[in-house]
């Protein structure tokens, strides 16, 4: 039983477990003993069958008009021996079963535990015809339902997913998982799939719950989990698709820069420049302080400078706090050109250069630490100088 996507769903299907479709590829048909009367035995007839629907079976030698008797015989998978069920022109003893005038058998509503075989007996004179039936019972299950476990996540932990849910099916269901359209495959280690069923013991069929775990990354950020459900169809295999949950991964912060508007651009007297605080976090940081000189400017993540003079030069720092108050922080240098030297240009243009020193963070008790991947601090250094 194998699944080959079409072009709206890329997705690569295995086959499905050997152990729970083995079944239906051959069905054991125990020998039949042979009496001093002369037995012709027809090959098995296999056949699928839906539960809780009617279900006829023929008895091919009773259709001839010189047969005398027909018996009809059963054997379960939990039965040890053939057991009579019916005979023609006898009184059916159970109520699920009928004979029709041709020898044929009737179930009125076949069950999970009908799944076996039939056999019929049909005798004419010195002469006994067999013909013996293999019935596999089959139910669709119920629109597989995935539930998610958590609403957030934390990359690098270990971390239950979600659980998809294959309720009320025979044979037991095969589920696949799905992230962003590709199988996820379990390793044992970092990914895991852990199956539990559950067999109703009225109905015989089965409930399948499959949770994944995995270990989630900073670039997991926004995928899709979904979990796809093979399970055998008279018309081969039926395969159902869960709705999709989307993961929110958090990490805290990688890195911190402070972005110009406009960049790499000498600043004059007189304009205008906007500072912006990007950090590598999500969720964003729930905090921001701009400084100047030990002196607060802002909370917001950008600092605007309108109309720019001398006393504005200096380094401005951007400090961020993530979801676990970690905090860290960039410098940026601005020096402003004064206008009695906006015309100084060395000739061709106005020059600057950029540096790079290490940032620090604070941890949770307010210690000040070195990080191990410092965030990157720029700074823009503008050198006036005269023509003369």
């Amino acid at each position: 039983c194998k699944h080959t996507p079409s072009s709206s769903v890329p997705l690569s299907m295995a086959s499905a477990p050997a152990l729970i479709y083995a079944f239906l590829i051959a069905v054991y048909v125990p020998p039949v003993s042979v009496s001093a009367q002369e037995q012709h035995e027809r090959a098995p007839v296999r056949l699928l069958a839906s539960f809780g629907l009617k279900l006829q079976l023929s008895c091919i030698s009773a259709r001839q008009s010189s047969i005398r008797t027909v018996q009809w015989l059963q054997k379960t998978n939990s039965m040890e021996h053939w057991e009579e069920i019916a005979e023609l022109s006898v009184p059916v003893g159970k109520e699920r079963f009928q004979v029709l005038d041709d020898g044929s058998l009737v179930i009125l509503s076949i069950g999970v535990e009908d799944e076996g075989l039939f056999k019929c007996r049909a005798e004419k004179n010195s002469t006994e015809d067999l013909s013996v039936t293999s019935v596999l019972v089959y139910k669709s299950p119920s629109e597989p339902v995935l539930k998610e476990s958590y609403l957030t996540f934390t990359a690098g932990a270990f971390s239950e997913i979600g659980t998809c849910i294959s309720d009320n099916g025979h044979p037991v269901s095969n589920i696949t998982w799905y992230k962003d359209g590709k199988e996820v495959v379990a390793n044992g280690n970092e990914t895991q799939v852990k199956v539990h069923i559950i067999k109703n013991q009225n109905t015989q069929l089965y409930t399948t719950e499959s949770t994944l775990y995995y270990t989630l990354t900073k670039n997991d950020v926004s995928v899709q989990f979904e979990c796809l459900v093979l399970s055998p169809s008279q018309g081969g295999c039926k395969v159902q698709r869960s709705r999709s949950i989307q993961v929110d991964v958090h990490y805290a912060i990688e890195s911190v820069v402070i972005e110009a508007d406009p960049p790499d651009k000498l600043i004059d007297e007189g304009e205008s420049i906007t500072l912006k605080c990007r950090a590598d976090t999500n969720p964003p940081p729930i905090e921001y302080l701009w400084e100047k000189d030990g002196k607060q400017l802002g909370t917001s993540d950008q600092y605007t400078i309108q109309a720019v003079s001398k006393r504005d030069e200096g380094g401005y720092q951007c400090t961020v706090f993530d979801f676990n108050f970690n905090q860290r922080s960039a410098l940026k240098e601005i020096r402003v050109q004064a206008r009695e030297n906006n015309n100084a240009v060395d000739g061709v243009g106005r020059g600057f250069s950029i540096f790079t020193a290490e940032s620090h963070s604070k941890d949770g008790h307010g210690g000040l630490r070195t990080l191990n991947q410092a965030g990157k601090v720029i700074g823009v250094i503008v050198t006036p100088e005269t023509v003369s």
